[in-house]
């Protein structure tokens, strides 16, 4: 049986963590697309502290998951680095105002090619849909490259590309939250 299979059917814990994260990432983009301008400190602020709270999620649901899920390492990493990046941007805001697009780029690459990584291993198990996940990796990659490109845009439109960033990842995690418990379900009933 593949991996990722058996790990579903191993009993996945903490599936709804990822919907948790989902949910976080929709909202940070609602509030980043209704106020662009109003506080540039207060969005640092915030998405420090999203970034550090996911990343904890991810703590969890990667260590949850270590003895039935192969590849929990990259779940993981992307965790230990979500914390160790928001918890800098905490002690830092104004540097972080400065650095908030570089560090955004970035941080849209890691998640955008750990998606692609594991959009591989889903399509290697044949499980459908996967093609989504790959799709939003490509996309949180080419947002990154566009800011890397020119992050002189201004902040608007770097904003405005931030919060159709938090989307996709936030839609993308619901979606894949969801996959996860129907997958845990069917091996339930079968």
């Amino acid at each position: 049986m593949s991996q990722v299979l058996s790990a579903i059917r191993n009993n996945v814990k903490y599936w709804w963590l990822y919907l948790l994260n989902g949910i976080i990432f929709i909202i940070a983009g609602f509030i980043v697309f209704n106020n662009p301008f109003s506080s540039y400190l207060l969005l640092s602020i915030f998405f420090s502290v999203t970034l550090f709270v996911t990343g904890i999620f991810e703590i969890i649901f990667a260590t949850g998951n270590r003895n039935t899920m192969h590849g929990w390492g990259w779940s993981l990493a992307s965790g230990i680095f979500d914390v160790i990046i928001g918890f800098i941007l905490m002690l830092y805001p104004a540097i972080s105002m400065a650095v908030l697009p570089i560090f955004l780029a970035f941080w849209f690459m890691f998640k955008g090619i750990s998606l692609i990584v594991f959009a591989i291993a889903l399509s290697s198990d044949k499980i459908p849909n996967w093609g989504w996940v790959l799709v939003g990796g490509i996309l949180l990659i080419m947002i990154s490259v566009a800011i890397l490109d020119n992050p002189a845009l201004g902040v608007a439109t770097i904003l405005g590309i931030m919060a159709v960033a938090f989307w996709i990842t936030g839609v993308l995690s619901i979606v894949f939250a969801f996959r996860l418990k129907h997958m845990k379900k069917l091996f339930h009933s079968a």
